[in-house]
């Protein structure tokens, strides 16, 4: 019996063993989940980009993940980091609608088709964020109807790495302007917007939120007029899937007087939070949901409503660019981060438990479920055998002195004589030194006590011995 118990307990040891090393081996070398990270480029530290995605920082840090914002990297350099591979350092960016399907069809050559599907492949949209309209100023006093119109004009169409570019571009290869038969001046507006105010250029693209500050001082310059697409709108729409239409009401900037003095129809995009493809999941769910929580305000930093805002519309996955992830839909529909993450991520923030293991447990849920049923069917049998060991540990313990009475016992003489007597009570005080010394969880007493009780009857048995060894001798 004895050597089964020391097998049993020399096999539950190799188990735990076994098991000790498998953590080990997956904290340490196969790393099964992310760190708590997600580097955002939000181009613009003062930007609203920039200012909406600092709302999201609050949100994740409950769930232990730390959001970096990156507003040095923007526009056309969004995309280039995002694609630049597993190992860079940037893994979502807020980019301008337009960007990624800026050319298609019969407009767009065989490298924009390729690198149209490798930008559409890599990137997972988790959410559309505000409507940001094309805006058109251009000099007056003469109204314009079509793009067409600008041909042979100095056009400010935005910076060699901004996101305008791609969007102006598409609008203007469409109606045949480029650079063969106008002048195109590569630079941003700048906020005072001077050079169109001042003459130095006659057309501006604009691809901005209404309450941006250049957006708000054009359209109080009387000598600066506002294309409007109303003729061709619906058109464009059908072309560019991922345009659409907003309408700036008469008066909508101002009462007195009318600003704009007419309905103006413009074209629209929406800016999208992408990430890459590669996110781990548990990240991507809790940063759409940080999304979610976080829309943009529907005022501006005056106070005054957003034109063109609309309570609900946004963020939503209506995306004609990027593709969303099934979980993400769900997110979407549901409102409510998968059970095992909600409650995992924020106990392991508030513990300092890595943010893999909550992670791990949200991907790897079902399947570890899976798992504990065979280890269960191995487990619950354990739970009745390790009680069953540990009182057997106890109670060798109290056997062993229960032996060493028993050969005391038979090994008594009668009349044995008083050193064979003195001998053997000395064997016997041996014997209930050691009882007395051996320490025993609580409900063991009684076992104890039987031990200290039946040493004390075979000292009774053996001292009426000795007085009748005396007497025999007298």
């Amino acid at each position: 019996m004895r050597k089964r118990v020391r097998q049993f307990i020399a096999a539950t040891a190799a188990v735990f063993a076994v098991l000790i090393a498998s953590l080990w081996l997956a904290v340490v070398i196969l790393k099964p989940g992310p760190e708590g990270r997600i580097v955002l480029a939000t181009g613009g530290a003062s930007g609203l980009y920039q200012d909406l995605a600092e709302t999201y920082v609050a949100d994740l840090a409950r769930n232990g993940v730390k959001l970096e914002l990156k507003p040095e990297i923007e526009g056309t350099n969004t995309l280039r980091a995002l694609l630049a591979g597993s190992g860079n350092e940037v893994h979502g960016g807020i980019v301008k609608g337009g960007m990624v399907s800026s050319l298609q069809g019969k407009l767009a050559s065989a490298d924009d088709r390729k690198e149209h599907d490798r930008e559409a492949s890599s990137l997972r949209s988790v959410g559309r964020l505000f409507v940001e309209p094309i805006w058109v100023f251009y000099r007056g006093p003469g109204q314009v109807r079509s793009l067409n119109d600008f041909k042979g004009k100095r056009i400010v169409v935005g910076s060699a790495t901004s996101g305008s570019r791609l969007v102006v571009a598409k609008l203007l290869k469409a109606n045949g302007i480029d650079a063969g038969n106008s002048t195109f001046v590569f630079e941003d507006l700048s906020e005072d917007a001077a050079a169109l105010i001042g003459g130095k250029y006659d057309v501006a693209f604009v691809v901005a939120a209404a309450e941006t500050p250049k957006v708000q001082k054009l359209l109080r310059v009387p000598s600066i007029l506002l294309m409007n697409f109303a003729p061709e709108a619906d058109a464009y729409i059908g072309r560019f899937p991922s345009l659409s239409k907003v309408v700036l009401h008469q008066a909508a900037v101002e009462f007195a007087p009318d600003l704009p003095s007419a309905d103006i129809t413009l074209l629209a995009v929406t800016a999208a939070l992408v990430v890459r493809a590669d996110l781990h999941p548990a990240l991507t769910t809790l940063l759409t949901r940080a999304v979610q929580r976080n829309p943009k305000r529907g005022f501006d930093k005056e106070g005054d409503p957003a034109l063109f805002f609309e309570a609900g519309k946004f963020p939503n996955i209506q995306d004609p660019e990027f593709d969303v992830a099934p979980d993400i839909r769900t997110l979407y529909r549901t409102s409510e981060v998968p059970f095992l993450l909600r409650t995992v991520a924020p106990l392991a923030q508030r513990l300092g438990i890595s943010f893999w293991v909550p992670a791990f447990i949200h991907q790897n849920g079902s399947q570890t479920l899976l798992l504990l049923i065979p280890l269960l069917s191995v487990l619950l049998p354990l739970t009745r055998i390790l009680p069953m060991a540990y009182n057997w540990s106890i109670r060798r313990r109290l056997l062993y002195w229960y032996r060493q009475l028993k050969g005391l016992e038979n090994s008594l003489v009668p009349n044995g004589g008083d050193s064979h007597l003195v001998e053997k009570l000395a064997e016997l005080d041996r014997i209930d030194l050691a009882a007395r010394r051996i320490r025993v969880p609580l409900n063991f007493s009684d076992q104890l006590y039987d031990l200290r009780g039946h040493i004390d009857l075979v000292r009774r048995r053996m001292i009426p011995d000795a007085a009748d060894t005396k007497r025999a001798a007298e």
